[in-house]
């Protein structure tokens, strides 16, 4: 191997070809100093080195469905790619009324670039035509009229006449992403191949993007109206294992050990959580107390299209990590009034069902202010670098550990399920708290689901009362990776062994 004095070099007389590879070589040399350096830090936290190995070894797996991704059934795909066609011409139509409706005799007319929040046509419409008032962004220090999503919505929140326009242009642009996936990232062999990058986030989920080859995308963020077109290779059957409230349970288990404080978790184990959840938020209610009439009730009308149900759910997840009256009102479109009761009812009040959840909130802005970092039960260490007495950075820290948790536990069923059932079952895709594969259909593909999910079981035990902890899952199987429904007859379904 050629070694270059780069300290004397004339770089003036390299070609780039050179100058390239004497910049890759330092980029090297580099590394190798850190190295070092790196090691003894992973010496010292043994808990990070195994977290550091299980990345690693989870490269095998990853790049298996990266390199075989997964069938999609061409004229499924065509008939998805002309439905969502008629519907974005329609969405569009319509959008052009609307417009023409409102624009002032005189002025240039809009076209169907209208959508696309980098087109001029946008801020004339909302700025100067309905006289909204502008919406600023600043993105590395540059300040600019913005007309993205959150913009949008922040002005549909306020202006009902806005409303019609935001509704349409939101469409618009979700339909074309989706057409976008559907026409322009399917391999010529008919296989959609995502790339995975397993360091992606810092919780630990991996993320998902185009591949090398510049096609396939975000596997984890297929829209359900396009999953049916994902299909099995002939002669297997899919399945999806996930598991059941995850990231609530991890939430509980995680109180319960601090504190000893399991009512959180006793609610997500005792059955229907979100119907639990709602019967503890509004006792006066006359709940039968058996499950399919709590449920029944559970699903009465509570505020606008939401049931008792609903709020339990949505507002539960969005006030489990510190989520404002403000925020929930804005994401669920209710009042703030009934959000402040909710979580009033639910955490924050004198009386709440689960004033655990705060003083979790309260231990979290102790440790990253004291120790900078916090530790999952997977030994997962992250540190926290910027301002740890920001509500932002509280906010982080708060959802870190239960949603690193549960990455964790699917990856770890995911590589358990690579290393010792890789010759029966063919991995296809990672979801944050779900994995799907497809298995050979013949007389053993029962008990092949049935190892996976044992694979996939993972108890944890409290060293202080000794408690057992597990989250259970569910098996869906199916031909093709949409739901099964009265269009969809080969969808999964709930998987009933024989």
């Amino acid at each position: 191997m050629a070694t270059i004095d780069t300290a004397n070099m004339d770089l003036t007389r390299c070609s780039p070809s050179e100058i390239h590879q004497i910049y890759c070589g330092i980029d090297n040399c580099v590394t190798s100093e850190c190295l070092p350096q790196e090691l003894e830090m992973l010496a010292a936290r043994p808990h990070a080195s195994l977290v550091y190995d299980f990345e690693r070894a989870l490269q095998a797996p990853y790049l298996e469905i990266m390199q075989r991704g997964f069938r999609v059934d061409m004229n499924l795909r065509q008939e998805a790619i002309l439905k969502l066609e008629q519907r974005i011409t329609k969405l569009r139509n319509q959008l052009m009324v609307l417009c023409n409706a409102v624009l002032p005799s005189g002025h240039k007319p809009f076209d169907e670039a209208l959508p696309r929040s980098s087109t001029s046509q946008l801020p004339r419409l909302f700025y100067e035509v309905l006289r909204l008032p502008e919406q600023w962004t600043s993105k590395k220090g540059v300040r600019k009229l913005s007309m993205d999503r959150t913009a949008l919505e922040k002005l549909y929140e306020t202006y009902l006449y806005a409303r019609p326009f935001i509704n349409h242009i939101l469409s618009i642009r979700d339909l074309s992403k989706q057409h976008e996936v559907l026409s322009h990232d399917v391999d010529p062999d008919g296989r959609f191949r995502s790339s995975y990058n397993i360091a992606g986030t810092e919780s630990g989920r991996p993320s998902s993007s185009e591949n090398a080859f510049g096609t396939g995308g975000n596997a984890q963020n297929i829209a359900p109206g396009l999953r049916h077109i994902f299909v099995a290779d002939p002669g297997y059957k899919l399945c999806v294992i996930d598991f059941e409230q995850s990231e609530a349970r991890d939430l509980g288990f995680l109180i319960g050990c601090i504190f000893g404080d399991w009512t959180f978790l006793d609610a997500c184990e005792s059955g229907d959580l979100h119907t639990n959840v709602a019967k503890l938020v509004w006792p006066e209610m006359l709940w039968p107390g058996d499950k399919g009439g709590d449920r029944a009730l559970a699903d009465t009308k509570f505020y606008r299209e939401f049931s008792y149900r609903d709020m339990a759910k949505r507002g539960a997840h969005l006030s489990d990590y510190m989520g404002t009256a403000w925020t929930m009102a804005r994401h669920l479109k209710i009042t703030q009034q009934v959000a402040e009761d909710f979580q009033a009812r639910f955490c924050r009040g004198n009386n709440a069902a689960f004033p655990c959840i705060p003083r979790y909130w309260e231990w979290v802005s102790s440790e990253i202010q004291t120790n900078y970092r916090l530790i999952t039960p997977f030994g997962r260490e992250r540190h926290f670098f910027g301002d740890t007495s920001s509500d932002a950075t509280l906010r982080e820290g708060i959802a870190y550990i239960p949603q690193s948790t549960t990455s964790d536990r699917t990856n770890l069923g995911f590589w358990k399920t690579w290393k010792h059932v890789r010759n029966r079952v063919q991995l296809l895709a990672q979801g944050y708290d779900s994995i799907t594969f497809q298995v050979i259909d013949d007389d053993r593909f029962d008990e092949t689901v049935r190892e996976v999910r044992e694979l996939l079981r993972l108890e944890m035990t409290d060293p202080k009362s000794g408690r057992v902890f597990e989250v259970p899952s569910e098996a869906k199987v199916g031909y093709n990776w949409g739901y099964k429904s009265e269009n969809n007859s080969r969808g999964l379904g709930k998987w009933a062994p024989q």
